[in-house]
């Protein structure tokens, strides 16, 4: 992880993966502009999976919930195979840190 930003090589990789196919799936930089939005948005809602036992339910019905709309309406996008893909990659990547931090309270308590 690097210390100045948070994120990994792996996190920027993804990213720059799902910006650039945006571009081929949405026609423009408009469509990356979006996907770009959408990217950061989730990946702050998924500090939401940090919360034990059930954070990534919360974090779903954010992101499903509030997230997408917004930026459908603000930017014009429409669900796609990209969105999809986007969306499911974070639940389960809060599902993984959900069960982690569910885990580590348990251990500690015994």
């Amino acid at each position: 992880m690097n210390a100045k930003t948070g994120f990994t090589g792996c996190d920027w990789l993804i990213l720059v993966f799902f910006v650039a196919t945006a571009y081929f799936v949405y026609g423009g930089v408009g469509g990356m502009l979006a996907v770009l939005i959408l990217a950061v948005l989730y990946g702050i809602v998924l500090l939401l999976a940090i919360i034990p036992f059930g954070g990534v339910i919360i974090q779903v019905l954010v992101m499903y919930f509030v997230i997408w709309p917004w930026v459908s309406e603000f930017t014009g996008i429409e669900a796609t195979w990209l969105t999809a893909l986007m969306f499911w990659v974070q639940v389960i990547a809060g599902i993984i840190l959900t069960l982690a931090v569910t885990a580590i309270i348990v251990a500690m308590n015994k």
